[in-house]
């Protein structure tokens, strides 16, 4: 129930085409309709009474007006609807409809949609954003007061009536596509509002974008699409490119926040990748190795069951040009023989397989009386299944990711408190991540201007909630983010190591 209660939510804030619904969809539409009227100063309403389960949108595209005609004439929905409540909806012919625009938000929520509010069993209530006036802000490259920013997201608006109100745990609603990317827009929405409240600006159009790449065209020759400062796109991969060729043409900044490809970035100077590329790994571990170790000897496990074999190599040279006792060993015959009782070893072990993982972890933890361990698993081995925390705690492992979220952290703390206030569920990681990109990216056009890619060495360098961005740019290319977080396991806790 509760992530539909925060979906309704945003529902009413895409003012999109008219959606194509099947006949049985209009026909449940109808019968949504009141048929009791009244008039007020010659305009003709419909007396609607909300049933539970309905939305502001359900109820717009049955009475064919927009969401905000009905917000016009019942200003108390702005703060939630609930079952039995009466409303007017203008007739259709009555109204002068404005042109149809994609929504803009210069804040996330008003001041009092922000509070907690109590779920009464017989009511449903659904959290409503003040939509202020649309009003393009003129482009250009120095600082200004209000800024345009894109967020294209794949929703699938159009698959909303898929969901089950009526029973809202039911499996349909766990695996729904309007509600995959959904987290990431909450997170970014709270971030919105913050930094409204310490004085930026943002005009936010929100688009709903999917793997359709005629609807990603129609949506880049909107006209206000060259007039925005910032483009930020959870799109698919050819969507994203039409996206980026887009933003170099116009100049335009551009952010992905989820791909690993880093080819994006060639002969593009406008894209910032969010996510590091594996290449970096190397770099980052051979860092925190000459930080930590002392006279401890380092093992580097190469074997089959891993996609990049140069990849050990890599990180052998660069452990020996920082004077580290370092060897790369063939397998775990030879890991076993070459490992020093009288000092620390640690093992690192590149691998993206569960069995091989979970084999080496218990041999190693076998032996644990014999020898003294530190494991580091590369990459993404808390992604893995079947590996046993009792191993990992007992071989003090090392985990390498592109994110770490820290809840003893005071900053989580808050967010978690927060996004449970607003949403009524607790946060996933693609929230604590729209949360990071909403507050980096705006901050870094209060601070340096929409000309980002040309200010790399004054973007911001802030705390945030799920990783460190630092940036990095091939000249001519775009710029990747190259930090990667190293944490480990302690006492049945994951601390942050670096």
């Amino acid at each position: 129930m509760k992530r539909w209660l925060c979906f309704t939510g945003i529902v009413v804030l895409f003012f999109l085409p008219p959606l194509c619904f099947s006949q049985t969809s209009q026909d449940q539409l109808k019968d949504v309709r009141s048929t009791i009227t009244e008039t007020v100063d010659g305009k003709t309403f419909y007396i609607h009474t909300i049933r539970r389960g309905q939305t502001l949108y359900m109820i717009s595209k049955a009475y064919g007006v927009q969401v905000n005609d009905i917000i016009r004439e019942n200003p108390e929905v702005k703060e939630g609807i609930k079952a039995d409540q009466k409303i007017r909806i203008p007739k259709p012919e009555d109204l002068t409809k404005p042109k149809e625009k994609p929504v803009t938000v210069n804040k996330a929520l008003d001041s009092a949609s922000m509070e907690k509010k109590e779920v009464p069993k017989e009511k449903v209530l659904v959290p409503t954003p003040v939509i202020p006036e649309n009003k393009l802000v003129n482009k250009d490259n120095r600082k200004k007061s209000v800024y345009n920013v894109a967020l294209m997201l794949p929703l699938y608006l159009n698959s909303v009536d898929e969901l089950q109100t009526e029973n809202p745990e039911a499996d349909i609603n766990e695996t729904a596509k309007s509600l995959q990317f959904l987290p990431f827009y909450e997170g970014f929405r709270l971030a919105l509002d913050s930094l409204d409240r310490s004085g930026i600006k943002i005009i936010l159009w929100v688009y709903d974008v999917g793997k359709d790449t005629i609807k990603t065209r129609q949506t880049l020759d909107n006209p206000e699409m060259k007039q925005m400062d910032l483009i930020i796109g959870l799109l698919y991969h050819k969507n994203f490119v039409m996206a980026a060729d887009f933003a170099k043409k116009n100049n335009i900044a551009i952010v992905n926040p989820i791909t690993e490809r880093s080819d994006l970035l060639t002969d593009n100077p406008m894209v910032f990748k969010i996510k590091p590329a594996k290449k970096r790994l190397a770099g980052q571990v051979s860092e925190y190795l000459a930080g930590t170790v002392a006279d401890g000897k380092i093992l580097i496990v190469r074997n089959a069951k891993y996609d990049d074999p140069g990849a050990a190599d890599q990180l052998n040279k660069i452990c020996l040009e920082k004077n580290l006792d370092v060897q790369v060993v063939e397998g775990q015959d030879k890991l076993m023989a070459k490992m020093s009782k009288e000092k620390e070893n640690w093992v690192v072990v590149f691998c993206s397989n569960s069995a091989y993982a979970l084999d080496i972890t218990r041999r190693l933890f076998q032996a644990r009386n014999d020898y003294s361990v530190s494991l580091i698993g590369l990459p993404f081995w808390a992604d893995l299944e079947g590996l046993e925390t009792e191993y990992l705690v007992g071989l003090k492992a090392h985990v390498v990711s592109d994110h770490f979220i820290d809840y003893d952290d005071l900053a989580v703390k808050r967010f978690v408190a927060r996004y449970q206030s607003v949403f009524f569920s607790d946060p996933l990681p693609l929230a604590f991540e729209g949360y990071d990109v909403a507050m980096y990216f705006l901050t870094a056009l209060k601070e340096c201007g929409p000309d980002l890619p040309s200010r790399d060495q004054d973007l911001p360098k802030l705390h945030l909630l799920h990783t460190t961005f630092d940036f990095l740019r091939i000249p001519g290319n775009g710029s990747e983010s190259q930090h990667w977080e190293i944490y480990k396991y302690g006492n049945y806790k994951l601390v942050k190591a670096n």
